[in-house]
């Protein structure tokens, strides 16, 4: 039953486990391990940017039903949170510490928690005062993921850094320090990497230091950028990104979504999401979100919904299999945020300081 449980949702187990004395003693308490234990990760659940109330409660939000939790949570006061679902491996934040640049990882349902060493010796530069906003995106995780059953793993985008840490270890360790498109993301247990030249990566935790391996090439090289995504069929989604230009500014962005095949060792054109979208933003990873409870005259299915900052930072929705475009068109804002509305500022979100209040 507890298996059947946490299959369906975290929030129900951990619910259940506080109503429920008799189930409280045979159903494990997730504390007992590690934050990294996929088992209990808040798999579908989003952090919303912006506080629920004025009393600075946070939101959490389940992709799948729109449902919406608040919660008390002081521990995330004094950070920086990683943005986007690249940032947050199966649900669980990662966060840089303000001025110590200390890492922890956190699990806002189960409250688990790891501390890891400070990200300051990575950075090419000093910091120049505590408001220092460039100095702070330079220190910005992009990406995250667990690899292995101990191995923490993060890129730092700016400064175009793949590291790694242990619980315990007293520093980071440099896995890579090459190009990257833009792009890290953990599904499944493994952490995927998208590399400039070599193809889509995974880091080997086995080794020491943690290594990179082929795990499928790319199908072709004229791809500016790269993001990845779980889909609701449980495969690893990469949607290719490429940039045409034209005439003076103009521009057109073209779109192609692949599935890893990982016993084949190769990346298979998708040109069918079903009943879902695709919403992709700045950073490496994107949501696969059913339609069910989105409006479909403004998100049809098996499109992609994704920002363009070259025409005003407006929002598309791009048919998956036509590859025909139209503008997201801009609702009258109502007192209260929809589901697509929190969808659209999730993605746009890019990182910010969590304040400490009075």
């Amino acid at each position: 039953m507890a298996d059947h449980m946490l299959a369906n949702s975290l929030f129900d187990y951990v619910m259940f486990r506080r109503v429920c004395a008799p189930w409280r003693e045979t159903a494990e308490d997730p504390k007992v391990r590690s934050v990294l234990e996929p088992r209990y990760h808040p798999r579908r659940w989003i952090l919303l940017s912006e506080p629920d109330d004025g009393e600075g409660l946070r939101c959490l939000m389940n992709i799948d039903t729109g449902s919406k939790l608040s919660l008390d949570l002081p521990e995330l006061l004094g950070y920086h949170v990683a943005p986007g679902s690249g940032g947050a491996p199966g649900g669980v934040l990662v966060m840089v510490e303000d001025g110590s640049l200390t890492v922890r990882v956190f699990n806002p349902l189960t409250r688990q928690s790891m501390d890891l060493p400070s990200i300051a010796p990575l950075v090419s530069r000093r910091r120049r005062g505590r408001m220092d906003t460039d100095f702070l995106d330079m220190c910005k995780v992009t990406g995250a993921g667990f690899a292995g059953k101990s191995t923490v793993v993060l890129h730092i985008g700016m400064e175009k850094k793949l590291v790694s840490a242990k619980l315990g270890d007293e520093a980071w360790e440099v896995i890579s320090d090459s190009a990257l498109r833009c792009a890290v993301f953990y599904f499944a247990g493994n952490v995927y990497v998208a590399m400039m030249d070599e193809g889509l990566m995974v880091v080997d935790a086995e080794t020491t230091p943690p290594r990179l391996v082929l795990a499928a090439p790319w199908p072709h090289k004229e791809w500016n950028a790269v993001q990845m995504a779980e889909s609701s069929a449980g495969e690893l989604l990469v949607l290719g990104n490429k940039v045409q230009r034209r005439a003076g500014n103009d521009h057109k962005t073209m779109h192609e979504v692949f599935r890893l095949d990982s016993n084949a060792g190769m990346l298979i054109r998708v040109t069918d999401l079903g009943e879902r979208v695709l919403f992709v933003g700045e950073y490496s990873g994107g949501l696969v979100v059913p339609t069910r409870y989105l409006d479909y005259t403004l998100m049809p299915a098996n499109t992609i919904c994704f920002k363009n900052d070259q025409v005003f930072g407006k929002f598309f929705v791009r048919q998956v299999s036509d590859g025909k475009t139209t503008r997201l068109l801009s609702r009258v804002q109502e007192r209260v945020m929809s589901f697509l509305d929190n969808l659209i500022a999730y993605i746009s979100w890019r990182g910010r300081k969590e304040l400490q209040t009075d």
